[in-house]
């Protein structure tokens, strides 16, 4: 995860119905784990509703919702990118903080990319991240208070609800929670909801958070990792990853094309590395936030980080570790 290469645009999505049969042969072992786990198929549970399968189960959310056809509902989750790009610039993101708050509180787009993301996972066209976090939390978290951070179309908080866990879904986006709300409804899922536009979180009322794909999107990580650890009860658990991504009209709303300073700031708020998760995923356990073993943990973490000698080392390193990544793309096609 240090050591991550950025992606580029990801461009229109794949139609699984469309693709070859799945080839599992170059999986990893948690991903291959994970699919054959009975929590994924609680996942694929969450999905579907109405007798349905996984499909039409999402597509038919979309259209219900939105009041357009499953065909309309499959070429905007296709094509979300561009959707979101277009939604992006009519907000003024790139100009600062206004900006980017207009556009998660007002995005359309992003309900059909998540949508369509979870099909994929559902199929095992994609790494099965909501179903390791969960494996992770149940394995190195003693209660089961769950808030998933960033929670997109609360599917997280679905599979963790209905694994026994009392969860709660917090975004930034009211347009995504209006979405989740009527998701779950539909599933009969009791899930707690918090527009983060409009509350905060409450002190100490987790045991566990989940923030998958979702830091990178975060101006300031610092700040916002103190609040995640103020969340925690003691001894909780963080599970988050940061999904940098090469600058680009398609990219812009990940911040990052680096990891190690978002890394930095997420350590030196009161976050001790447990484990790795998978999918890019790690677990960290909330510690001291102050005192002497804080500061040899900031200063160990500055050292493997953010260091001038840890900078130039990258900075020789990086171009090797990107041709690698191409050779690898094209090697799946």
């Amino acid at each position: 995860m240090h050591d991550a290469v950025p992606q580029g645009e990801q461009g229109v999505y794949a139609d699984p119905a469309e693709l070859p049969p799945l080839d599992p042969s170059d999986w990893g072992e948690r991903q291959r784990e994970a699919f054959e786990s009975p929590e994924m198929t609680a996942f694929v549970d969450t999905l579907r509703v109405d007798g349905k399968d996984v499909r039409e189960s999402l597509l038919d959310d979309l259209a219900t919702y939105h009041g357009i056809t499953p065909d309309q509902a499959r070429e905007e989750c296709l094509g979300w990118e561009r959707s979101s790009a277009d939604e992006w610039r009519r907000a003024g993101a790139s100009d600062g903080e206004r900006g980017r708050v207009e556009f998660y509180r007002s995005t359309r787009s992003w309900a059909f990319d998540l949508c369509w993301w979870a099909y994929l996972q559902a199929e095992g066209r994609a790494d099965a991240s909501n179903v390791m976090a969960l494996r992770f939390a149940q394995q190195h978290v003693i209660g089961r208070r769950h808030l998933d951070f960033g929670s997109g179309i609360g599917v997280t908080s679905q599979l963790f609800a209905r694994s026994g866990w009392s969860s709660t879904s917090a975004d930034l986006s009211s347009t995504l929670l209006d979405f989740v709300r009527f998701r779950h409804e539909r599933r009969d899922d009791e899930v707690t909801r918090i527009d983060l536009g409009e509350a905060g979180l409450p002190a100490g009322a987790f045991d566990a958070i989940t923030a998958v794909d979702t830091l990178a999107h975060v101006p300031d990580v610092y700040a916002t990792c103190r609040r995640l650890h103020a969340a925690l009860g003691p001894g909780g658990v963080l599970i988050a990853n940061f999904d940098i991504r090469e600058p680009s009209d398609g990219t812009a709303w990940h911040l990052y094309s680096d990891a190690q300073r978002p890394l930095f700031d997420l350590r030196r708020a009161g976050f001790v590395p447990i484990g790795s998760v998978g999918y890019g995923l790690v677990g960290y356990r909330k510690a001291r936030a102050q005192g002497v073993g804080h500061v040899a943990r900031s200063v160990w973490a500055w050292c493997v980080l953010v260091s001038p000698a840890r900078r130039a080392a990258r900075r020789i390193t990086r171009p090797a570790l990107r041709r690698l990544a191409a050779a690898a793309r094209r090697r799946r096609g």
